[in-house]
């Protein structure tokens, strides 16, 4: 029987064709295509992530700056109400004057203030403000003697308290622009609203001497006197002290201490300092 010449050459020859197709293999080019779909996808991945914490990162710093300006702003106004409840609005505007009665004794003292400097308008209305005297040689100690503001409105003077513009009208006082600085004028005028009131311990009034507006709110501009009546039982002798504290609605009180001096001529004007 002839030999098969042409088997071996089978077998080599068709053997390498089946080693190359058993197994199923992409083209290069699709290899490397799929290669970068998959990289790209992984940097989108990647990317969102990134933004991700990017966003909540500006959130957070949002909130976190947010929440430092609104602690900033309440400090500050922290500190400026305290400054304005440590500081006075009000001040002394040059020197104190008192009156001499007859006997000797100091019987009215006008204290001149105004605005602090940088300070807001001021309300001293009777029902606003207080004022209170301490007299200490006579055991005197009045919480609020005040009967209100006292100004000129039109021609002639009037109060922000109904009971002593009722009293200086019905006693026809006359107080104008020309004579409302004087002491003389004015310590008449309050003796006669508190006798009339039936006031018999000392009073104070604030008298506006110069007004930009006429009413009780002392304003830039302005001038008024702190004005103290002392009936004859609680008049000032030499040597003795008397302490005025005026409290405006907001802001630390405003208080003024003055001694009498040893000699006190009689039926005169004095200067306390």
């Amino acid at each position: 029987m002839p030999q098969n010449t042409h088997a071996p050459y089978k077998r080599y020859a068709l053997a390498p064709y089946l080693e190359v197709t058993s197994s199923v293999h992409l083209p290069p080019k699709r290899r490397n295509r799929k290669k970068r779909m998959k990289k790209g996808i992984t940097g989108i991945e990647a990317a969102i992530v990134m933004i991700a914490f990017v966003v909540v990162a500006a959130a957070l710093a949002f909130v976190v700056l947010n929440m430092g300006m609104y602690t900033t702003q309440k400090a500050k106004e922290v500190i400026q109400k305290g400054l304005e409840g440590a500081t006075s609005a009000l001040q002394v505007d040059g020197t104190a004057a008192a009156l001499v009665d007859s006997s000797g004794k100091v019987n009215f003292i006008a204290i001149p203030i105004k605005l602090a400097p940088g300070k807001q308008a001021v309300d001293l209305g009777y029902a606003r403000s207080t004022v209170s005297i301490v007299i200490p040689d006579e055991n005197v100690a009045l919480e609020n003697a005040y009967l209100g503001a006292l100004y000129i409105s039109g021609t002639y003077a009037t109060s922000d308290n109904p009971a002593v513009a009722k009293a200086i009208k019905d006693l026809k006082i006359n107080i104008t622009y020309d004579n409302i600085s004087n002491l003389n004028v004015l310590v008449n005028a309050t003796a006669e609203i508190a006798q009339n009131l039936s006031i018999n311990h000392p009073v104070a009034l604030i008298v506006f001497i110069k007004s930009v507006k006429p009413d009780a709110v002392l304003q830039n501009g302005e001038k008024a006197l702190v004005v103290v009546y002392l009936p004859s039982n609680y008049a000032l002798g030499p040597y003795e002290s008397i302490n005025v504290e005026v409290r405006p609605p907001s802001g630390a009180p405003l208080t003024i201490g003055r001694t009498m001096p040893a000699t006190l001529p009689t039926d005169s004007v004095i200067t306390l300092g």
